[in-house]
């Protein structure tokens, strides 16, 4: 199921262009359909950027109390401290 929301998803901007180039502009049915559609794939793209974003900050911001440490005056000094953790 998850492998056929994917394949949608990817081409869901060409199922649109040409929706857009079909759809009959006097029914109502049709446009009101369409908006509801661009809409709810807008709204399921800005979900999953900001979930991205959410997964990218807790995987990568591990390291984020070396910004506070009083002892780091250059980044060359935090280059350093990150190089002796891995070295550990």
């Amino acid at each position: 199921m998850n492998r056929i929301f994917q394949r949608v998803f990817k081409w869901m901007p060409v199922i649109l262009f040409v929706l857009l180039i079909m759809l009959d502009r006097d029914n109502w049915g049709h446009v009101i359909g369409y908006i509801t559609l661009i809409l709810s794939y807008s709204g399921i793209l800005i979900l999953r950027l900001l979930y991205d974003k959410k997964e990218w900050h807790k995987v990568f911001n591990k390291d984020k109390n070396m910004g506070n440490d009083s002892s780091l005056e250059k980044l060359s000094d935090l280059k350093q401290n990150i190089g002796e953790d891995k070295d550990i």
